[in-house]
């Protein structure tokens, strides 16, 4: 399969190495070069280890003619890592079509000639941006698109400026690459890509994560062929004749994360109770405040996977070392996962995050019991996605503005959540079965298979 990196500038070779917190370690993906215009990268690298039976669905992918797929999307890793998941589906393909030892010559020959599945993304500059690509091992270019802060008269214009020079860049990458289809999944950089994919006459699908669409996917949407949602009850909230509801693409360590394996790689002992705490691709200071204030009560109970984000790691590590010892092995603190997270969260007996749409599809591929801290941003679109998981009892959601207490009379509602759910297995239980119930294996799956039928390959 050529997940093509270009030989020109600009385009980049994923760098494969990077932290290793977990036990399932591989080394670097090798480059392999297939003509003088493609470099294929091997989507079987540390963050996207591949398995045959990763998917689990129930009908399998519909396989058609190769398909070529640019992606656009960035900003955060929910914008991301949905359309990781649906090329690793493209790669899944060719490994099933591969030609077989026992292929006649003229078979083989001409699986050679029709060439594989390939996928290019075209991403933003921001942080995560780099950090996810850095360790996906696919095809890459970073656009010069930065999101428009502001509505003055020159933010505006600069911000005109840098979309049309972003049209240009995307534009060029597709004429080399001349891809079937077009996929966004969020993020503004969407918008060039968008834009770029119609003037080249590209058919588009939009995919919308959260519950709720956005300004900017309204935007998009009547560019589109087809408007993919991640859950039923979008229908709720956006009426449009092109949604085909098709789940929420994750990643392929959620289709095979073993608890086992999590707590052996954190070394964490048998009986011992586990929370894990995330705030998103980028921390949540209210969350990592309220972990800090209980987290010597929290560690008398429980181990604790924290990941907290850039911003709030010094201060958390500084709480870390003034930890007795025993606690101390107990406080598992990163920044954050790029590997190893689905088996940390298969560790784990209840997690504390943010509601953003890809918590929404991870928790439940994993089954785990949750509680919900939506943030009050974008609109809060967040307090939206929770539903999701709270009126089907897989949930607890906390207001944000509940998780610092007020005054010693009125203190936060976080640690006598934890403590209660922890003290109620048959609840834990419950709620575990209520999660998986909600699972979609199929989702990336359902989003490859409308990708071809709007390129008009199917067959």
């Amino acid at each position: 399969m050529n997940f093509a990196a270009f030989s020109s500038p600009g385009f980049v070779e994923a760098n494969q190495e990077g932290p290793t917190f977990v036990s399932e370690r591989r080394g670097p993906a090798s480059l392999n070069l297939h003509d003088a215009k493609l470099a294929g990268v091997p989507l079987t690298s540390d963050a996207m280890p591949y398995e045959s039976q990763v998917m689990g669905s129930a009908g399998g992918p519909v396989r058609g003619r190769a398909l070529r797929v640019v992606v656009g999307g960035g900003g955060t890793a929910g914008h991301i890592y949905p359309a990781l998941a649906v090329a690793e589906v493209l790669r899944r393909e060719d490994a099933v079509q591969r030609p077989r030892a026992d292929q006649l010559p003229e078979e083989t020959t001409s699986a050679r000639a029709n060439g594989g599945n390939a996928a290019l993304f075209l991403h933003g500059s921001s942080r995560i941006d780099t950090e996810v690509f850095a360790h996906a091992g696919v095809a890459h270019q970073s656009l010069s698109m930065s999101q428009l802060r502001g509505v003055s008269a020159p933010r505006l214009a600069l911000g005109g400026v840098r979309l049309l020079r972003a049209v240009t860049q995307a534009s060029r990458a597709m004429g080399a690459f001349r891809p079937d289809a077009c996929l966004v999944t969020g993020g503004y950089v969407s918008a060039p890509v968008v834009i770029a994919a119609r003037l080249r006459r590209t058919p588009i699908v939009v995919f919308l994560p959260d519950v709720v669409p956005g300004m900017a996917i309204k935007t998009l949407a009547p560019l589109a062929e087809r408007i993919a949602v991640a859950f039923p009850n979008t229908r709720d909230h956006w009426k449009h004749p092109r949604l085909v509801v098709t789940g929420y693409p994750v990643r392929p360590d959620f289709h095979n994360a073993s608890r086992q394996r999590g707590r052996e790689a954190f070394k964490i002992a048998t009986g011992r109770n586990v929370v894990m705490v995330m705030g998103g691709s980028s921390g949540a200071r209210s969350i990592n405040f309220a972990i800090a204030d209980v987290l010597e009560p929290l560690l008398h109970h429980s181990d604790v996977i924290h990941l907290c984000g850039e911003p709030d790691e010094p201060r958390l590590r500084s709480i870390r070392s003034g930890l007795g010892e025993q606690l101390r092995t107990r406080y598992h603190l990163f920044k954050y996962l790029h590997r190893g997270i689905a088996d940390a969260l298969a560790a784990s007996d209840i997690v504390v995050c943010r509601a953003g749409a890809s918590t929404l599809a991870e928790l439940p591929m994993i089954g785990v019991p949750s509680i919900l801290v939506p943030g009050s941003f974008a609109g809060g679109h967040q307090v939206h996605n929770a539903t999701v998981l709270t009126e089907h009892g897989a949930a607890i959601t906390i207001a944000d503005d509940a998780l610092i207490g007020s005054s010693p009379s009125d203190p936060s509602a976080l640690w006598p959540t934890i403590q209660s759910l922890l003290q109620d297995p048959s609840r834990l239980q419950s709620m575990r079965a209520a999660s998986q119930r909600l699972a979609r294996p199929e989702a990336a799956d359902n989003i490859v298979s409308l990708l071809r039928s709007v390129a008009g390959k199917s067959g």
